[in-house]
């Protein structure tokens, strides 16, 4: 563009003597000059600089209004030389994208190619996997039609056998029925004589066994009295005595002996007391040993009651700690309502204040004979 601009500087120096209708026939040729300026070949522009030089040097003087006409004309087509140079950039730019789509297009070309390619080995092995899945389905098939098979075999064998075995079931059933109506016949044949001969005989061993045992149990009794008899004698009548009522021994102990007033608490002479007793109980364990707390009217019935409990405890567990059989031992409180004496009188009182021992011979085996009786 800038040799262009070079050559119409250079025809308006000859503005005064060039040719009007010259003028008009070169601006006929002055696209196609124009076209071949912009034309990126070298050898196109020097053509164009000659063909231009030349429309000049044919043209005759023009006017001023002529000159300004054909600088319209010159910068009409520098502005479309521009737009060209624009279009060409554009189309350079478009080619270039073009390219480079190409490229995209190719590479996903071969991406999707290899796609296919995977996708075609994923289907062989899925198609595999089928066949595979095909020959188990038919193998486990197989199977199932042998196992069928042999349970069938089994089932029936075992039918056959269960049928065997209730038969010899009720061939044995009958045969022990059998011999049980035969065994019966023969124990109440037996039971008849051994009545016949046997119940005199029967009522006299029992007649003796139970004479046994009261005499086993008076002779309990008899110890026990005697061994508390040597105990009394180490002790006044006030502090420790015995009596027997109803087949029983009544062990009473007064609360002097044992007890401070009030308390609970057994004192050592008390102790040494119960100790005695304790040996002579373990010399003959086949008695009930019951223990009474006994208080007189003092102060209220509850204070009493409890502490005719608390009594009948501490001399159990004395007892117990002594060696006595727990199992064989009851603890009682009895309060002021079983009293041996007047209540109105100091005298009574003391002896009401007492803690009583009930022996009992053991009468369980006796009760058990007679209920067989």
């Amino acid at each position: 563009m800038g040799g262009i601009t070079g050559i119409m500087a250079w025809g308006a120096s000859f503005r005064s003597c060039l040719n009007l209708a010259l003028v008009k026939k070169a601006l006929i040729l002055l696209p196609c000059v124009i076209t071949i300026f912009t034309s990126t070949s070298h050898s196109m522009k020097h053509l164009g600089l000659f063909l231009l030089t030349a429309l000049i040097a044919l043209s005759s003087c023009v006017t001023r209004k002529e000159y300004q006409e054909l600088e319209e004309v010159k910068d009409y087509y520098q502005t479309e030389s521009l737009s060209a140079d624009s279009i060409r950039n554009e189309y350079n730019k478009l080619a270039e994208d073009n390219r480079q789509l190409e490229i995209d297009n190719r590479n996903t070309r071969l991406e999707l190619e290899q796609y296919v390619v995977t996708n075609q080995s994923l289907y062989r092995s899925y198609r595999e996997a089928l066949d595979r899945i095909e020959n188990l389905a038919k193998e486990r098939n197989e199977l199932d039609v042998t196992a069928s098979y042999e349970k069938y075999s089994l089932e029936s064998q075992l039918s056959d056998q269960q049928q065997d075995l209730d038969a010899g079931k009720r061939q044995l059933n009958a045969m022990e029925y059998e011999l049980y109506q035969k065994d019966s016949r023969l124990n109440t044949m037996e039971y008849d004589y051994s009545n016949m001969k046997g119940t005199l005989q029967d009522k006299n061993i029992r007649i003796q066994e139970l004479e046994q045992m009261l005499s086993l149990r008076e002779n309990n009794m008899r110890d026990v009295r005697e061994r508390l008899n040597s105990i009394l004698l180490k002790f006044s009548s006030n502090d420790l005595s015995v009596e027997e009522k109803g087949g029983k021994l009544y062990l009473s102990l007064s609360s002097n002996l044992l007890f401070p007033s009030g308390s609970t608490r057994i004192d050592p002479k008390g102790k040494d007391a119960l100790r005695q007793v304790a040996e002579a109980l373990k010399a003959n364990p086949d008695i009930d040993i019951l223990v009474e707390g006994h208080t007189d009217s003092d102060g209220s019935a509850e204070t009493n009651w409890n502490l005719s409990v608390d009594r009948a405890v501490a001399v159990t567990s004395l007892l117990t700690s002594f060696g006595v059989n727990p199992e064989k031992i009851t603890a009682a409180g009895r309060g002021e309502y079983q009293p041996k004496a007047d209540n109105t009188t100091a005298a009574g009182k003391a002896i009401n204040r007492r803690t009583e021992i009930i022996l009992a011979p053991k009468l369980d085996e006796l009760y058990e004979f007679l209920s067989r009786e």
